[in-house]
């Protein structure tokens, strides 16, 4: 017998990085592989807890109020269109965590997407890494290591063999060792995947340059 999945198909709207048109797909389960899109319902950035932030941006996505539509969303259901939605502007004191994954085969800039929810599922939304970042990234204690990973993400060539870029890699890194407990482990774990991917091109891998670019 065959069965039959949602998944959502994700449309980028051209021009808006983090902006998306999402409409439910029926997908064989017998022939997933196949699929356009993958859902990764365990994923080990839910694992790191809450700790994104969605960014107060113009072109966010829509942030859905309740928890009767996170349960939709957690089953690749868009919410009706007279769902409730909350501006970014007031959930910047709010932080989430990475619920699940989507991935498209041939994905363009700004896939995958990711549902992020809060602690107690009072808000969530399905948005790209360009529309998340760091929770603590902009607070004092991670201002020497932000400002040279800013100075990398804002270059065309974000390759660490570079000479200014390693320089500025090599920067953050003295900073992040000079934080502590959990914050410390996060930052120095994630600026070693940084090293291992050799550049900010490596797409949807790492939670501390979400946002950046």
């Amino acid at each position: 017998m065959k069965f039959q999945k949602l998944v959502m198909s994700v449309l980028l709207v051209a021009g808006t990085a983090s902006a998306l048109a999402v409409a439910p797909v029926s997908v064989n389960a017998a022939t997933s592989k196949n699929a356009p899109v993958a859902v990764q319902n365990k994923t080990n950035f839910t694992k790191e807890g809450y700790i994104m932030r969605i960014l107060n941006d113009k072109d966010a996505s829509k942030i859905y109020v309740g928890k009767s539509n996170y349960k939709k969303l957690v089953k690749n259901i868009t919410p009706s269109k007279k769902a409730k939605t909350i501006s970014p502007k007031k959930v910047q004191k709010v932080k989430f965590r990475i619920e699940k994954v989507l991935n498209v085969k041939g994905r363009g800039a700004g896939a995958p997407v990711y549902l992020v929810a809060s602690k107690d599922k009072k808000y969530s939304s399905w948005t790209t890494q360009s529309g998340l970042q760091y929770y603590y990234l902009n607070s004092k204690a991670m201002k020497n290591v932000k400002k040279p990973l800013m100075r990398i993400a804002n270059r065309l060539n974000t390759s660490l063999k570079k000479a200014n870029n390693k320089r500025d890699f090599n920067a953050a890194m003295k900073a992040a060792k000079k934080l502590h407990g959990n914050q410390r482990k996060f930052v120095l774990r994630f600026l070693k995947q940084l090293k291992k991917d050799g550049s900010m091109n490596v797409g949807g891998t790492n939670l501390l340059i979400f946002g950046l670019q």
